[in-house]
């Protein structure tokens, strides 16, 4: 099934504080529904207490199956910058989203509401240090882990430039960019933790060797119906959100946001067994954890910025010392919000 095209009028008198106050809405609607644990990894449903939205744009998973996207190299092939050509329907990329193939791995940066029959530059980061070759198509890979993830959106959020100067289209700008030899730096960490050795320092190669590990987490965390967002706690911290304005998005999304939860998890095991971080004081979240992250967060607004978005679309971006976030708004709505306590 197509689905049709969003709504592509223009945010005109819409003011920052109306697409502030969106974000507020949601994470104020946020309850939790279900909240499940295994091996320190907690895992929270999230209710809303909002107005269901219908699902009006395709998901990258929807899109790829009906040949509405097309991700491959820019013409000028650059590593930050990959061009995506949609169908007939709206796309929605979500930041943490990999792509795998072209020239080198990468992972999108922002989440980003690509225009229908339209072609976006959006801003990436490599995911492999040791390849650069031919290939020009992408086709979609697992989201990252959920560490990886919380890093490069505090990077992203104290990179931005130009806040309301428009869209991001220069691959020179550091607009919308994370560090990225910082990335590599962390993604070798990583692979040195697990005593994986990638010719090219491909993040996949280490995902590939959890796969099974991964997969047990997956099956022991069933999405609730009525979800739509979840909570990710490692032993004794909230680490972070996803909200969404509809559940068949988080539906789509769920299997990957595990997996992205369950390899923080094992790396962070590793790192404690290594000496590299203490261990942790508890293995649960205490009661107030949830409800801590979401005020600091709705704190955090007052002095969130605002700009246009990559696509469709505002992107909205706040930081304090203990949470990190952004959120994509369209049409009043926020349609992904994401919340990180930073490391």
């Amino acid at each position: 099934m197509t689905t049709p095209p969003i709504s592509t009028k223009t945010h005109g008198a819409a003011t920052q504080d109306g697409d502030i106050a969106a974000v507020r809405a949601a994470l104020t609607a946020t309850r939790p529904l279900v909240s499940m644990w295994r091996d320190g990894l907690t895992v929270i449903a999230l209710e809303s207490a909002l107005d269901p939205h219908a699902q009006d744009y395709l998901t990258f998973e929807q899109a790829s199956a009906e040949a509405g996207i097309d991700i491959h190299e820019a013409p000028a092939q650059t590593v930050p910058t990959v061009e995506a050509v949609t169908g007939k329907a709206s796309v929605l990329l979500l930041g943490g989203d990999t792509i795998v193939g072209g020239a080198q791995n990468r992972v999108i940066n922002i989440t980003i509401l690509l225009k229908a029959a339209a072609t976006t530059r959006i801003p990436v980061t490599c995911l492999e240090h040791g390849r650069w070759n031919a290939g020009r198509n992408f086709s979609r890979g697992r989201t990252l882990d959920h560490g990886l993830r919380g890093m490069m959106a505090q990077q992203v959020a104290v990179r931005r430039v130009n806040r309301a100067a428009g869209p991001w289209t220069n691959p020179d700008t550091v607009a919308f960019a994370a560090d990225q030899g910082a990335v590599w730096n962390e993604i070798a960490m990583k692979q040195a933790r697990a005593s994986i050795a990638s010719p090219t320092g491909a993040l996949h190669d280490l995902y590939l060797h959890e796969e099974q590990s991964v997969d047990d987490f997956v099956r022991a965390f069933p999405m609730p119906a009525g979800s739509r967002g979840v909570a990710i706690g490692l032993f004794d911290k909230l680490v972070g959100l996803d909200l969404f304005d509809s559940a068949e998005t988080l539906e789509r999304q769920w299997r990957r946001l595990i997996e992205g939860a369950a390899s923080a998890l094992m790396d962070r095991q590793r790192a404690i067994a290594n000496g590299e971080l203490p261990a942790p004081a508890h293995r649960h979240l205490d009661s107030g954890a949830l409800d801590r992250m979401l005020a600091r967060a709705k704190t955090a607004l007052v002095e969130a910025t605002v700009g246009r978005s990559v696509g469709l679309g505002r992107d909205v971006r706040f930081t304090a010392p203990k949470v990190t976030g952004s959120a994509l708004v369209h049409d009043g709505r926020a349609i992904h919000v994401a919340l990180f306590r930073p490391a």
